[in-house]
């Protein structure tokens, strides 16, 4: 039999319908191990942990058929030590079961520092390096000193800190500022629109302080307060000349966003509700 008769042939007709046959059958088992081992077509929206203590965020991964994994720990101000504040994947992403969620949970206690030597320095310096440090700058106080603008002194909650000291990261330093007594003035600045911690770093490079902190009534937590904005201080910068170094500004801060209109800022009373 010749080749060419042999392609039309019963026998070359059935094998070639049993070699596809078989390969149908292959590919027909092959995608369905690969689909019952990757649980194809069933994946599943990543819960939220952020908040959960360790325990909540176990039973839900369990619940979810997912693992977790605790990758990291951070200090945050204001958040319970041990809950988680961040995850990867984040909520709401596609994942299938058996997924290992890798969590960030809040530190017990704030990363250590070495406290710098902030004093026989300027303000301006001081806060530089501070910055640098992870250091925020609490409260200003100015004192008559033959060493005008200079650091005189750094504290921590009202006590003297030594350079080198550890102290937590984050944690507020305050200063006390030399000035002389020559009746030295600055201007005032126009401090409508930014935030309490803008308007502290504001008036420390001008040698002026701080005064009266006074929140409306759209305030209502710790974190309320640092986001809210000055809606008007005392001295105004617009009707103010130059004012004595160390003077007082006085601080109104609110959420709504009204409040900074032209016609409101003419019209309306402060209201003294201090937070």
């Amino acid at each position: 039999m010749s080749f060419k008769a042999y392609l039309t042939s019963k026998v070359f007709l059935k094998n070639l319908l049993l070699a596809i046959g078989i390969t149908v059958v292959v590919l027909l088992i092959t995608m369905w191990g690969i689909r019952l081992y990757t649980n194809h077509g069933e994946s599943f929206a990543v819960p939220d942990f952020s908040g959960m203590e360790l325990e909540q965020a176990e039973q839900l991964a369990a619940g979810r058929n997912l693992n977790y994994q605790v990758v990291d720990s951070l200090y945050v101000a204001n958040v319970n030590p041990g809950a988680v504040i961040d995850q990867v994947p984040v909520s709401g992403f596609l994942v299938k079961e058996g997924r290992t969620v890798f969590l960030t949970i809040c530190a017990k206690n704030p990363e250590q520092v070495a406290m710098p030597k902030l004093t026989d320095i300027s303000f301006r310096q001081a806060v530089n390096i501070m910055q640098g440090a992870g250091l925020n700058v609490g409260e200003v106080t100015y004192v008559f000193s033959e060493y005008p603008n200079l650091v005189l002194s750094q504290q921590l909650e009202g006590k003297d800190i030594a350079t080198g000291a550890l102290v937590g990261k984050g944690s507020a330093i305050d200063l006390v500022i030399g000035k002389s007594g020559s009746g030295e003035k600055t201007v005032v600045p126009n401090l409508v629109g930014v935030t309490l911690e803008q308007a502290k770093s504001e008036l420390g490079t001008l040698f002026l302080q701080v005064g009266a902190v006074i929140y409306d009534g759209t305030v209502a937590t710790g974190q309320d307060s640092l986001q809210a904005k000055i809606w008007q201080q005392r001295p105004e910068a617009a009707t103010t000349g130059e004012i004595d170094l160390g003077t007082s500004i006085d601080l109104w801060l609110t959420l709504d966003d009204t409040k900074f209109t032209p016609e409101t800022e003419d019209t309306e009373e402060p209201e003294n509700e201090l937070f």
